[in-house]
């Protein structure tokens, strides 16, 4: 048998050697697959991976190969360089370090070197973002749009800048432009990636994937990064007929300070907007309580959410009041995995939260919303303390003598209410199944002094 392979080995060499990869391949995979700790198959591969495209796949092979073998220099230099193509420098460089302590070096290695260094030093793109920046954290927001276009213009492909300038926008009242930002950094981050894969991801996230990309083969979508229709409606998005007369008095005189409001959404734009989160790939962040997010860097921020957000400010303009976008989340949660949010207020002054998911999925009528409190958290590190902390939060609510309200999830309710109000997501059941997860989308605006 080891005759065998070395022989398959010594013709995949040989196929390589004289340009035949398309041959070359699966003697190698032959090897491998009888041999898998074989370094000389495992690099061999990678070149072939590599010379094609396949950075992901030959990274990993040429790690393999410098693990099994690591006395041989060419693997160091061929993991440095495929470190260095999936655009990792530093790891790159901290490689070839090693090798040179482990006696490897020569002037490939030195020019892998400076390639990495040079990777690593700041271009003037970066040093724009800086000082974008530096403007925000100063309150000099026309100065900061300066810089961040300026970093664009310079190289287009700045995911940093298009997020720094996305968030200084939409916060500025361009919220259309701002958005246009944030996808663009979503589309440069995610773009080409691979699809996101279940390893060492926490059971939640792993069912959540499995049963998207399922939805999506069977709509015979390719796996990767996707985006449904997200255009803005010729229509309203948010429904006027909602707006009604009373609710100025009932958001003025309500203790705790919050209003509930029915058919949030016109029929067309809730339809549309729970697509959207069904087939696109932005659930990208992972929190502990069993519930996954979308954010508008990670493509939440489509110019539908632009317009809802816009029509909020107009359409409930007496609530609302002066207070401009800040930012918005959205939040998935298991059927059966997810414990809901912790208790907490948030950094702003007024939330609008709605829910999308149909009301036939949740299996508890009476609960599956928000609980809201009729006490505001403390401002400054109180608050942030109180936010990182169950235990404190519960005990806070008690010793203030804090009365419960509590919203049932209904499709298309939306609540508004005083962001510093301490509030958290109900316990909820929902049933099992893809689109039955409950999804809430929640928007904040102005911002709370400390």
């Amino acid at each position: 048998m080891a005759v065998k392979i070395q022989t398959m080995l010594q013709e995949a060499v040989a196929l390589q050697e004289q340009g035949d990869a398309l041959a070359a391949e699966p003697l190698y995979r032959a090897v491998l697959a009888e041999q898998p700790t074989n370094g000389e198959a495992s690099h061999g591969l990678g070149l072939l991976l590599a010379q094609r495209g396949d950075h992901a796949q030959s990274l990993s092979l040429f790690q393999a190969a410098l693990q099994f073998q690591p006395r041989i220099a060419q693997y160091w230099l061929s993991y440095a360089s495929a470190l260095l193509a999936k655009g990792h420098p530093r790891e790159a460089q901290l490689v070839l370090v090693r090798g040179q302590q482990r006696g490897f070096g020569g002037p490939a290695v030195n020019s892998l070197l400076r390639t990495a260094e040079a990777a690593l030093m700041p271009t003037q793109a970066d040093l724009m973002v800086k000082q974008g920046t530096a403007y925000v954290l100063q309150g000099c927001m026309e100065e900061a749009i300066s810089a961040f276009r300026e970093a664009i213009a310079i190289a287009p492909d700045h995911s940093e800048a298009h997020f720094r300038l996305g968030s200084v926008l939409s916060e500025t009242g361009r919220v259309a432009a701002g958005f246009e930002h944030y996808m663009k950094r979503a589309a440069l981050v995610h773009g080409g990636r691979e699809p996101i894969h279940a390893k060492s991801q926490p059971p939640h996230r792993t069912k959540h994937d499995r049963e998207q990309s399922a939805y999506l083969a069977e709509r015979h979508i390719a796996p990767g990064f996707h985006l449904e229709d997200g255009a803005r409606l010729q229509g309203p998005a948010v429904n006027p007929a909602s707006a009604t007369p009373d609710l100025v008095d009932r958001w003025q005189t309500s203790q705790p300070q919050m209003v509930v409001i029915e058919n949030f959404l016109t029929v067309e734009a809730l339809n549309k907007l729970r697509r959207y989160c069904a087939g696109s790939t932005i659930w990208r962040r992972n929190y502990d309580a069993g519930y996954i997010g979308a954010t508008p860097e990670d493509g939440l921020a489509c110019p539908l959410m632009a317009q809802i957000a816009e029509e909020i400010c107009s359409t409930y303009s007496q609530v609302i009041g002066k207070h401009a976008f800040r930012y918005l989340g959205a939040f998935k949660y298991d059927s059966t995995l997810s414990t809901g949010t912790n208790t907490h207020a948030d950094n702003s002054t007024v939330n609008v939260n709605f829910y999308i998911a149909p009301d036939e999925a949740n299996l508890d009528p009476c609960s599956g919303g928000m609980d809201i409190w009729d006490v505001s958290a403390p401002p400054g590190e109180a608050m942030r303390r109180i936010n990182s902390d169950e235990a404190l939060a519960r005990d806070f609510l008690t010793q203030s003598g804090a009365t419960l309200t509590r919203v049932p999830h209904r499709a298309n309710r939306a609540v508004i209410f005083k962001s510093d109000l301490i509030h958290k997501t109900s316990d909820c059941r929902f049933a099992e199944g893809y689109l039955n997860k409950r999804i809430n989308v929640s928007l904040l605006f102005g911002h709370r002094p400390d």
